[in-house]
């Protein structure tokens, strides 16, 4: 197998998959602090208008001052939520299909496999690939205006096992297993918020049919509410079927791993083997992950 790497054309395609790929995870980041701030203005209009109404017979001034507060996290939180709505989210999962796309050309085109097996010709496949991707992100790209590409030398791929090493492994490695366990740690998360509340909801109920405390029962519809929250922000934020996406393309990667490391001596067919099904396999994943949130 010949040893091969990159050129103008690789740099060029490299500096692309940047801008994309930060404008992606801005779009990300954006999505994720909406939907924060979201839940804390739902949360904050149920605890101030409970507030508001425990307080307003003992003090006028602080009950309306709480009432206030609960006005106005209401009326924030639809404002927020348009920081989440389908359009941007549909924004996003576009952004990060054009940064893997051109990621996946470019280790294949690399490591001078699959349809960049060719030397003469490698160059001129990869910039008509990456320039359909272009083409059809081409209304994506004021997305991208005022990004600088990071400064970072292409990656050491040169031959099929520099693309084991640095594409298949670090994706695994690096990528699929830690996002699993930080999915499935969030879910965790979420799920005993839940249970914690659903214990406050049950004292409080307790105590308020037992000693005839008004004060507080008035809190028990304020914590369902915050419990709800609290379930619909774990719903949206789709940490249990990412973690199930992401444990199961690990483990694709894996088998396909332990594969390559048994073809010893490899031929060109295991290495075009082994770049298609890494990028079939990865590919599979992201539309799958993208069409989930897309249909939310």
């Amino acid at each position: 197998m010949s040893t091969v790497g990159g050129g103008a054309a690789a740099l060029e395609v490299w500096r692309a998959q940047s801008i994309w790929s930060q404008a992606a995870d801005r779009h990300r980041r954006a999505i994720a602090r909406a939907r924060l701030v979201t839940l804390c203005a739902g949360v904050a209009a149920g605890v101030f208008g409970a507030a508001s109404a425990q307080l307003m017979p003992v003090s006028s001034p602080a009950g309306r001052t709480f009432a206030f507060l609960a006005l106005l996290a209401a009326g924030t939180t639809p404002l927020t939520a348009l920081g989440a709505a389908p359009g941007r989210v549909r924004q996003w999962t576009r952004l990060r299909s054009v940064s893997e796309e051109l990621k996946s050309q470019l280790y294949v085109y690399l490591a001078g496999v699959a349809q960049y097996r060719q030397p003469a010709h490698r160059d001129a496949e990869l910039l008509d690939r990456t320039g359909a991707v272009f083409a059809e992100a081409a209304d994506l790209e004021p997305q991208t205006h005022g990004i600088r590409p990071a400064d970072r030398p292409l990656p050491p791929v040169t031959d099929p096992a520099g693309y084991a090493e640095q594409r298949l492994r670090r994706q695994l490695e690096e990528y699929y297993r830690p996002k699993a366990e930080e999915m499935a740690g969030r879910a965790r998360l979420v799920e005993r918020c839940g249970q914690a509340l659903a214990a406050v909801s049950v004292v409080l109920g307790a105590v308020a049919g037992a000693y005839e405390a008004q004060a507080a029962a008035a809190w028990i519809p304020v914590v369902s509410t915050v419990s709800a929250a609290v379930v619909s922000y774990g719903a949206s934020a789709r940490y249990v079927s990412q973690q199930l996406e992401f444990s199961r393309t690990a483990g694709e990667l894996d088998r396909l791993l332990r594969w390559w490391r048994q073809c010893d001596p490899a031929t060109d067919a295991n290495a075009d083997r082994l770049a298609e099904r890494t990028e079939h396999v990865v590919s599979v994943q992201n539309e799958g992950w993208m069409a989930k949130w897309i249909a939310d």
